[in-house]
């Protein structure tokens, strides 16, 4: 798929490579894209905010090496039981630290965007860990 025909050079047994495609026999693509196939390679496009600097994604998957508690292929979303926070251009995901005893079926995961946990009845607070008003006793 990565070359431009089926010819190579007779001596060195180069083939010519199409475009972002690299290889004695064109079969792997250049760094930070991905995934050879009929059509070329696609750019991995890593999020700058959440990728670790210097490093490439895999030729074959395009997964981007991402920094602590961020996911995703582009590494641009925060792992689960992780919220975002915006800071300028870039983005940290920080702990839902959601209350176990607060939270519907004990969940200690958050709105990946707000941090908000899943809070029970007559429970409030982002972290799910206050009584609402007129109510009392937050317990297992």
């Amino acid at each position: 798929h990565g070359s431009v025909s089926q010819f190579c050079n007779p001596l060195s047994g180069q083939c010519n490579c199409k475009e972002r495609v690299k290889g004695l026999l064109c079969d792997t693509c250049v760094d930070n894209f991905y995934g050879l196939d009929v059509t070329g390679c696609k750019a991995c496009e890593c999020d700058a905010a959440g990728s670790i600097s210097g490093t490439v994604c895999d030729a074959r998957t395009g997964q981007c090496a991402c920094k602590p508690n961020i996911g995703g292929r582009r590494c641009d979303e925060c792992l689960d039981g992780y919220h975002r926070v915006q800071k300028g251009h870039s983005f940290l995901c920080l702990p839902c630290n959601c209350e176990k005893a607060g939270t519907v079926n004990g969940s200690l995961l958050c709105d990946k965007s707000t941090g908000q946990c899943p809070c029970k009845a007559g429970v409030t607070g982002l972290r799910c860990s206050q009584c609402e008003l007129h109510a009392y006793n937050l317990s297992m």
